[in-house]
């Protein structure tokens, strides 16, 4: 079982690109229903059978499509992972697929961005420094971050190519350097929590702006913005 480290509230995204790998409706269901109960409980507190009451799926479908248990729970905890980063991938894809008008573009990532500082909480961001703790103890969670966090670096490095091929995106730039960098600036909120004094969450939203622009709008003229 994983450690009892209580992880917070659970950040429950629906995005395309979120799983490794697609699971049967069914256990996808167990998935969700576990992902829905670590939003008012903690992991040590999450049981089989009332995950099996709350879903209304037996227990033989649960062993069906998981090893065991703690396999459902690792399951969760590997989708949470993607969760946030994904949903942001998703809109960046949404963005440049919407218009050819970076300028555009830009003034619709700003208020994504500043929206999700805004409404995403440090405990979200705080969960996925706890799932990666856990990942420590646990191999079999740890062999599942690996797979989820390969997908997460392959897909911003699919969406810098996207920015590079509507020439918004400077070609010359490490393409999996991007991708690592802006996964850990969605996760470094959480040190901020560390500090008695916190900045505000718009303010983060803003800086975060800044730095995407920097990359994925590297080559749009600066004077034409806003």
């Amino acid at each position: 079982m994983v450690p009892s480290l209580t992880l917070g509230l659970a950040y429950h995204a629906k995005v395309e690109l979120s799983r490794a790998k697609t699971l049967h409706p069914t256990a996808q269901k167990l998935v969700d229903t576990v992902i829905e109960m670590l939003e008012t409980t903690s992991y040590k507190n999450i049981k089989s059978e009332n995950v099996l009451l709350r879903s209304g799926i037996s227990r033989g479908p649960l062993y069906h499509h998981f090893a065991n248990f703690d396999d459902l729970i690792e399951t969760a905890q590997a989708q949470i992972y993607v969760g946030h980063i994904s949903l942001v991938v998703n809109e960046l894809i949404r963005i440049a697929k919407k218009t050819n008008d970076p300028y555009e573009a830009q003034m619709i990532l700003r208020n994504f961005v500043i929206n999700q500082a805004v409404t995403y909480s440090s405990n979200n961001y705080g969960q996925r420094i706890g799932i990666i703790y856990n990942a420590t103890f646990v191999p079999s969670l740890k062999a599942k971050l690996i797979n989820s966090q390969e997908e997460l670096t392959q897909q911003w490095i699919s969406v810098y190519q996207l920015f590079v091929a509507k020439g918004w995106a400077d070609p010359a730039i490490d393409t999996r350097g991007v991708s690592i960098l802006m996964q850990s600036t969605f996760i470094g909120r959480v040190l901020d929590e560390l500090s008695d004094i916190h900045m505000e969450p718009q303010v983060w939203g803003e800086v975060l702006t800044v730095l995407i622009d920097s990359f994925f709008f590297r080559l749009v003229p600066r004077e034409n913005v806003g």
